[in-house]
């Protein structure tokens, strides 16, 4: 999702239009309160924020912060409250509705964010900023046609907002008008800052759009220049990096067989779920292994819901914060483990937007590998399944585009770095196969492109499901049904392709930093030169 850029001030619709004041500021109470959650204080700051809507019942901010603090909980309860609180005081007011979409689209959850988006952009005093966040998700969804209407309404407002072009060259590109889509970023790039995100982003676009031509030395160039702006930006995310690193690695170092097995012994009295996990690495196939077993009828997907790796990790180590996490898994109650199971189930059928109705529930999150562990504490009986790529075309992969900066994604800022990450989390897994005693299995990305059918068989025999045809026909949904949140989007709902399979060949030379790193696993995994 590209960089939001701020709605115009709420205060500034007519007075005729609104039926009392309503004002957007940052009063002392909301500063105090976020200042709060940002020392781990949830508690207190959640009680701040219910008194700031109670002290300033007309400053659309004290709901704002306060649904996406119950979000960031998984308290989708206060959430939704928070929303109806602020709807009932403004019902007709566009930043409103803006605002509620934002929510949304942070939450991932595109659907909702289009349906209150275009309730916004219905209203009188809605503007370029909500057409434009509009216009982005519907490319995302794939309906360019009225993306391109919105482009078209902003730019006959005089709004000269970066995401305009940034949304029009990528619209431009998948319609092959690629002499346009190109000047359209250099635009973008031109008129900016050298070290703004819209840059960085226009130049990932540059360097997919010269790697798809071929030019493999202008593709590198251009990811280069988006990579050293975002290093400019990288201490605080690279400090969180460092510190879950080092826990993780001691994790990886302490866990053993007994500590599984006692965790299954443990539950063994709880009822047993249907439940799935989804890794690898990112860049490895699982988005569009994911929608091909999302197809199945007796099976739904979660696209990258962090609870297991945010929600529980910071909920069992918030007063534990020196004591080793083998220890911290191993303390946790039976009576905890039984809660935390059923706010998870809870988290993930409103994110989902529907019951799970007994069907098996797939956590897909290419990044949880080194979170095996805590899974398996909370869910024993999850089954695993595993995705495989060429090491050399995921470290590729996931150096050539942009990706906002997390703890995750700062490791991506150059091919070492990320040839580190990818060692890391595959040698957990390669310690966690020999350890646990669930199914499991590995699908790799070039076996799938290949012969779908019969990796779609492997992974579902592991799941304990029977063969279904409709898993073939996974893209029907893509357009009409479910919408990808990930990087991948645009690439799962093309027919299936190979060309991305050796595509490491085209950038030996920007590789050879991290071959040294990637051996072992190129050979553990049955890659050749």
């Amino acid at each position: 999702m590209a960089k939001r850029q701020q709605p115009t001030p709420i205060g500034n619709r007519r007075a005729r239009d609104r039926p009392f004041p309503i004002i957007d500021a940052p009063s002392r109470r909301l500063q105090a309160a976020l200042s709060l959650w940002n020392e781990g204080r949830h508690a207190d700051a959640l009680d701040l924020y219910r008194e700031a809507i109670r002290q300033e019942p007309n400053n659309v901010r004290t709901y704002v912060q306060a649904a996406r603090a119950h979000a960031e909980r998984y308290d989708f309860d206060g959430l939704s409250r928070a929303h109806e609180k602020l709807v009932r005081r403004a019902p007709r007011h566009p930043g409103v509705h803006h605002y509620i979409g934002e929510t949304f689209d942070l939450l991932k959850l595109p659907e909702r964010a289009m349906a209150s988006y275009e309730c916004a952009a219905q209203l009188p005093g809605a503007g370029p900023v909500t057409w434009m966040e509009l216009a982005s998700l519907y490319e995302r969804a794939h309906r360019l046609d009225e993306a391109e209407e919105l482009i078209e309404r902003t730019v006959r407002s005089g709004s000269n907002l970066p995401i305009v072009s940034l949304v029009r060259g990528r619209i431009q590109r998948r319609q092959k008008r690629l002499e346009q889509a190109e000047a359209t970023f250099q635009a973008l790039i031109g008129q900016l800052p050298e070290d703004s995100e819209w840059a960085c982003q226009a130049w990932s676009e540059l360097a997919l759009m010269k790697d798809r031509e071929g030019d493999f030395v202008g593709a590198s160039d251009a990811i280069d220049r988006c990579k050293r702006v975002q290093k400019a930006h990288e201490a605080p995310f690279w400090s969180a990096s460092e510190k879950v690193h080092e826990q993780m690695r001691e994790l990886i170092a302490a866990v053993t067989r007994d500590d599984f097995r006692s965790w299954r012994e443990a539950t063994g009295h709880l009822t047993e779920e249907r439940i799935a996990l989804l890794s690898g690495f990112p860049r490895s196939g699982t988005t569009l292994l994911e929608q091909v077993l999302d197809a199945h009828p007796d099976l739904v997907s979660s696209e990258e819901r962090d609870f297991i790796g945010r929600e529980l990790f910071c909920e069992i180590t918030a007063h534990r914060k020196k004591m080793p996490l083998i220890d911290v898994l191993n303390e946790l109650r039976v009576d905890q483990i039984g809660a935390e199971r059923q706010r998870y189930f809870r988290a993930m059928e409103y994110l989902l937007g529907e019951p799970l109705r007994g069907r098996m529930h797939m956590d897909k999150n290419p990044a949880y590998n080194l979170t095996i562990p805590l899974m398996l504490r909370l869910f024993p009986e999850t089954r695993l399944i595993i995705a495989l790529r060429d090491p050399r075309d995921v470290v590729l992969s996931c150096y050539l585009r942009y990706l906002p900066l997390n703890a995750v994604s700062v490791r991506f800022l150059d091919v070492e770095r990320t040839a580190s990450r990818y060692a890391l989390d595959m040698t957990a897994w390669l310690k966690f196969r020999e350890l646990v005693e669930v199914p499991w299995c590995e699908v790799r990305y070039e076996d799938t492109v290949t012969n779908l059918e019969s990796q779609a068989r492997r992974a579902l025999a592991t799941l304990g499901l029977p063969w279904d045809d409709q898993v073939l026909n996974y893209r029907q949904r893509l357009t009409s049904e479910k919408q990808v949140t990930s990087p991948s989007y645009e690439a799962v709902a093309e027919p299936i392709y190979t060309r991305a399979i050796g595509r490491w060949k085209n950038y030996e030379r920007l590789l050879e930093p991290a071959l040294k790193t990637l051996d072992p696993f190129i050979r553990e995994f049955g890659y050749r030169s």
